[in-house]
């Protein structure tokens, strides 16, 4: 899953000129990505790996990126 993650981002970066800050995915890619990791149940740990917010969406089929200008915590706080 780190793998894919990686390059998802890494053609979101090359097609854009800049590096994603959200990462959206269903709770079955959450679960894999936490088998690859030391502390899965950390969630800032997960989100501090990545670089990224994360933001769980059952009908996402494939994780995918994006970049929103108003970083999501602060935008949910609204």
């Amino acid at each position: 899953m780190l793998s894919f993650i990686y390059n998802v981002s890494l053609k979101f970066e090359k097609t854009h000129g800049y590096s994603p800050n959200t990462l959206y995915m269903n709770y079955a890619h959450l679960e894999c990505l936490k088998q690859q990791l030391e502390n899965p149940n950390d969630f800032e740990s997960i989100t501090s790996l990545l670089g990224m917010e994360l933001i769980v969406c059952e009908n996402t089929i494939h994780p995918t990126v994006s970049w929103h200008s108003e970083p999501w915590k602060q935008a949910s706080s609204f």
